[in-house]
Order: C-alpha cells, then structure tokens, then sequence
C-alpha cells in the first residue's frame, strides 16, 4: 500500500494564487489612491503652515518675511522658527512633490504623481502645478485657488 505524502498539489497551490490575485486586484487600485490623497494632504498642510507662520512673523516684526517680487524661497531662513516641516529650496523655487492631479474637477482619470510650486503673489503664498501636473487636486480642487 502507497503512504499518502504530506503537502499541497499543484492544483491546490494555482487555485491559491488564483484567488490572492483576483483579491489583491481590488485592493491596490484603492490603495495607491489613498497614498495619493495623503500626499495631497500634506501639501496642503504645508501651504497652511506657510500661511499661519508668515502671518506669525508679521505680528511679531511689523512687516512680512519677504517684499515684492521676492520669491518663496529667500524667506523660508525667516519662517523657520515658525516651521517645523523640513522645506528646502530647490535654487530660488519651493517644489512639494503631490500624490495626484486631475484634468477637470469632475474627471475620473488620475495621473499619480506630481510637483507644485509654491510661490508668492500679491503677499498671498498659492501653488502652482508644474510640469506635467494638471490644475486640480485628486479632490478636485483647484491648486491655484488653495
């Protein structure tokens, strides 16, 4: 009489990754654009922070971190005692990197990934998308009017 071996048929281990794979294609769709809505987030909560510390800084010294035709960039070593993000200047430009853009407020397709630039008008600090970044957010906001 044959002993019956220990262990899983191939058949059993195909029907397994069969199963994980149809369940995991369900998953990672979703997953990767909570990543992006996260990311999008946190740029938001830097522009916010930029905000609260130029305003900060004013109060305290009379007058705003940076004057007209100044760029984002030169006053960041004044709001640093404002700021805990650690924001770095990529020459004389402030680039966040974005978790996704959009075409149109009511578009479905996403392109993931992104840069927007912060930049100062009219001593208001908005973004810009550049590159490749479309002009709204995955939420579809509009970068520009944050």
């Amino acid at each position: 009489m044959r002993k019956k071996e220990a262990g899983f048929s191939i058949i059993e281990i195909i029907l397994v990754l069969g199963v994980v794979g149809i369940l995991s294609s369900f998953i990672v769709p979703k997953t990767r654009e909570y990543l992006a809505l996260a990311k999008d987030t946190k740029v938001i909560n830097t522009l916010q922070s930029i905000r609260v510390a130029t305003e900060s800084y004013y109060l305290e010294t009379g007058e705003y971190p940076y004057s007209s035709g100044d760029n984002l960039a030169t006053a960041l070593p004044k709001l640093s005692k404002y700021i805990r993000d650690n924001l770095k200047a990529t020459g004389d430009k402030v680039i966040l990197e974005i978790g996704g853009s959009k075409s149109s407020k009511e578009s479905k397709d996403i392109r993931y990934g992104g840069k927007v630039e912060l930049y100062i008008d009219n001593n208001e600090i908005l973004l810009k998308p550049i590159e490749n970044t479309q002009n709204f957010s995955i939420r579809g906001e509009e970068w520009s009017k944050l």
